[in-house]
């Protein structure tokens, strides 16, 4: 029953202007229906019924233009609508409050609910102008009370200063809260969208694999028969140059294929298949990269390792394939002249890897395309590199970023790994 009107009430689909449309008519209601209890009581007289009359109906006014007119907007005008309708709400409260008792009405905690939405529902700068004009229209309030206290008998001052000061301590605090619990729950939104982005780029890729895997299976028999009669071919054609020429080409072709659709099948095994050990990271890179230089003994690579020990669970032979691709992609984007970087430090309970070349850096097309197997703009390459890092690092808790360095100067490809015994 309560959920059922609470949906009526703000459905899932009502943003943050319809809400304060629902919350106004409720305001509304409420006025009209305090009307005979003030004048019972005498904070409201019978002379200031017009204004109090005026003021619903401009609230109703603006209730339906903001319906009829302001109740989709973009969401750059979202912000800035929002702030216009506070102004009003907050302009009209402090109007009613100042013609019936002004700080000595006992509604005065209205100015509260002003400021704990003008901290929950404006950002920055008009969060922080918002609570000045709340506070400067309190004071307004308590100034007009001061001077009629002045002109009455038997007024504790004292007693007055207090009650002031905690109608300025309630509404900084009802501010202070709504900002600080806004500011909390954007950061959480934003915190789960981006888990929502990273979980569906991983299902993508996880899809991609196993389609490719399906595919490199069915595909398997045929290109080994295929190769076989090539070889058969060939030989049989050993006298005729001009034929065996063009056989030879179409078999390098042929095992260029069968190896493409290996490292696919490789890539997705490897990420799913494959058990997690609890490496001492350094000393694992330390080992790979004393691999690497014995083919590539040209290349200076600089190592920047923070002195720790860096323990993480992962798919060693995944992990260092993975690694061994980056460094290729590396020495291949840097000339000989260039330098290759390695980074590992740690991040909170994260380790950080980083791999820096000194290339010319990405284009945004390929950018864009991040993740895609295929996606390079290499001539001889098959973009299978950058797609294995993604599947790793997914597979290993962690995730993987390739982007421009800021200086213009070469990429830097970004492992982000979690700590094993660290906690958060």
């Amino acid at each position: 029953m309560t959920s059922s009107f609470l949906k009526v009430f703000w459905p899932e689909s009502a943003n943050r202007i319809q809400g304060l449309v629902r919350f106004r008519w409720l305001a509304i209601t409420g006025m009209i229906l305090g009307v005979a209890p003030m004048l019972q009581v005498g904070y409201l007289q019978k002379s200031q019924m017009p204004y109090l009359m005026a003021v619903i109906a401009l609230l109703a006014v603006l209730n339906g233009l903001t319906e009829g007119i302001w109740s989709r907007p973009s969401a750059a005008q979202e912000e800035r609508i929002v702030f216009v309708q506070l102004l009003v709400d907050l302009l009209a409260a402090t109007g009613l409050l100042f013609a019936t008792g002004s700080a000595n009405n006992p509604f005065i905690f209205v100015l509260c609910i002003h400021a704990f939405l003008g901290g929950s529902l404006l950002r920055r700068w008009r969060s922080f102008f918002f609570l000045a004009l709340v506070l400067g229209l309190l004071a307004i309030l308590q100034s007009e009370t001061y001077q009629d206290a002045e002109v009455t008998l038997n007024v504790d001052h004292r007693e007055l200063y207090f009650q002031f000061l905690a109608q300025w301590i309630l509404i900084g605090v009802a501010w202070f809260v709504a900002y600080l619990f806004s500011d909390l729950m954007q950061k959480q939104e934003q915190r789960i969208r981006n888990l929502q982005e990273r979980q569906l780029k991983a299902d993508r890729l996880k899809a991609l694999g196993a389609l490719t895997a399906g595919f490199s299976h069915q595909m398997a028999t045929p290109l080994n028969a295929l190769k076989l009669r090539m070889d058969r071919a060939t030989r049989k054609s050993a006298q005729q140059l001009e034929i065996l020429g063009e056989l030879n080409e179409a078999q390098e072709s042929l095992n260029e294929c069968i190896s493409v659709f290996h490292h696919m099948a490789g890539v997705f095994s490897q990420s799913t298949e494959g058990e997690l050990q609890k490496t001492k990271v350094p000393s694992l890179l330390r080992d790979i990269l004393k691999a690497w230089k014995q083919d590539n003994p040209s290349f200076h690579v600089e190592t920047h390792f923070e002195d720790k020990d860096f323990n993480c669970r992962l798919q060693v032979l995944a992990f260092s394939q993975t690694v061994f691709d980056l460094l290729d992609n590396a020495a291949e984007a840097s000339d000989m002249s260039g330098k290759i970087s390695l980074r590992l430090y740690s991040e909170s309970t994260n380790l950080i890897l980083e791999i820096i070349d000194s290339g010319k850096g990405l284009s945004q097309e390929i950018l864009s395309r991040l993740g895609e197997p295929f996606a390079t703009d290499k001539k001889n390459g098959n973009g299978l590199g950058v797609y294995s890092a993604h599947m790793a690092a997914q597979s290993m808790g962690g995730e993987f970023s390739l982007f421009n360095n800021s200086s213009g100067v070469g990429a830097t490809a970004k492992f982000t790994l979690p700590q094993e015994g660290v906690l958060s």
